[in-house]
C-alpha cells in the first residue's frame, strides 16, 4: 500500500509538472483564475492502535509551483485539540518532502479519533482544496 502512495506520489508531480509547462487545463477561465500551490499528497497512518502506544502519521507535502515555496505545516488530532506536529517547510519548485510524526496515544479512550493535516495558503494560492487532509485512527485497548 506504501509503495502504491508513493507511487500515486510521483505520478501526481509528473502531471502537475505537464499541466504547469503546457497550460493543460479543463476550460481557459479555470486555468486563469486558479493558482497552485503547495498540497499534502499523501497522509498515511495504522487504521487500528493500541492506547498507550506511539502511532507514526506519515505524510508527503509537494510544491505544485516552479519556484521555491514556504509554508507551515500543522496535524492536530480532532477530538483531543492535540497537535501532533507543527514544522515550518520550505520546498523547492516541483519537489516533495515526507514527513513522519509521532502521535503519543497514552491516556486516551478507546474510540474514533481523527487526524487533521494543513498546509498554510503560500501568497498568491488560490486552490487551497489540497491543503488538508483527514483520516481516522480507531483506539483500542
Amino acid at each position: 500500500m506504501r509503495y502504491f502512495k508513493k507511487l500515486m506520489a510521483v505520478l501526481f508531480f509528473f502531471v502537475v509538472s505537464l499541466v504547469v509547462e503546457n497550460g493543460i487545463s479543463n476550460s481557459p477561465s479555470q486555468a486563469e483564475s486558479e493558482v497552485h500551490g503547495v498540497a499534502i499528497v499523501s497522509m498515511d497512518a495504522p487504521l487500528n492502535a493500541s492506547i498507550g502506544k506511539k502511532v507514526n502519521i506519515e505524510l508527503v507535502v509537494g510544491n505544485e509551483q516552479k519556484t521555491k515555496v514556504a509554508t507551515i505545516l500543522v496535524v492536530t488530532c480532532h477530538e483531543t485539540g492535540q497537535q501532533i506536529g507543527r514544522e515550518a517547510i520550505n520546498l523547492d519548485g516541483s519537489a516533495s518532502l515526507k514527513i513522519v510524526y509521532t502521535w503519543n496515544t497514552e491516556g486516551l479512550k478507546e474510540g474514533t479519533y481523527r487526524i487533521h493535516a494543513e498546509l498554510e495558503k503560500i501568497p498568491g494560492e488560490t486552490d487551497v482544496d489540497d491543503n488538508v487532509k483527514h483520516l481516522e485512527v480507531v483506539l483500542v485497548r
